[in-house]
């Protein structure tokens, strides 16, 4: 069974059907069918919603939420072990700090990291999907 994390850029590229939106999506039928599980961080969850509040409002913002509580993902908040991790994975430089507690929850479950970032491509043993850039 394949695990993955799902990165902010991941749940905007669903949410905007950008290119990779498809992949996205069939991660989501594959947990909604028991062949894979997904994990949904809760820095994951705090960027979207920001973002969702800045461009959109507290409506549309509510709206994303409660999307999100009907998928088949398995929503994780901040434990000790996760801060310690995410930490680490900061002081390496080179990572926002939600990049650094999202990415730092993938290497922890072993499990593959569903983003956008390029900075990400540089983290030793992650596992990780990059889908394609916008276009311009």
């Amino acid at each position: 069974m394949a695990d993955y994390v799902l990165d902010t850029s991941a749940l905007l590229t669903l949410f905007k059907d950008e290119d990779g939106a498809d992949e996205v999506e069939a991660i989501l039928e594959a947990c909604e069918a028991g062949r894979s599980r997904a994990y949904l961080p809760f820095m994951s969850v705090m960027e979207l919603e920001y973002l969702v509040l800045r461009s959109s409002g507290r409506a549309d913002a509510e709206g994303v939420l409660r999307l999100l509580q009907a998928w088949p993902v398995e929503k994780i908040e901040s434990t000790p072990e996760w801060g310690r991790k995410a930490a680490v994975v900061k002081a390496q430089g080179g990572l926002s700090m939600a990049d650094a507690w999202i990415s730092s929850l993938a290497l922890m479950l072993d499990a593959e990291l569903v983003h956008k970032d390029p900075e990400l491509d540089a983290l030793q043993d992650l596992k990780h999907r990059r889908l394609p850039d916008k276009k311009l």
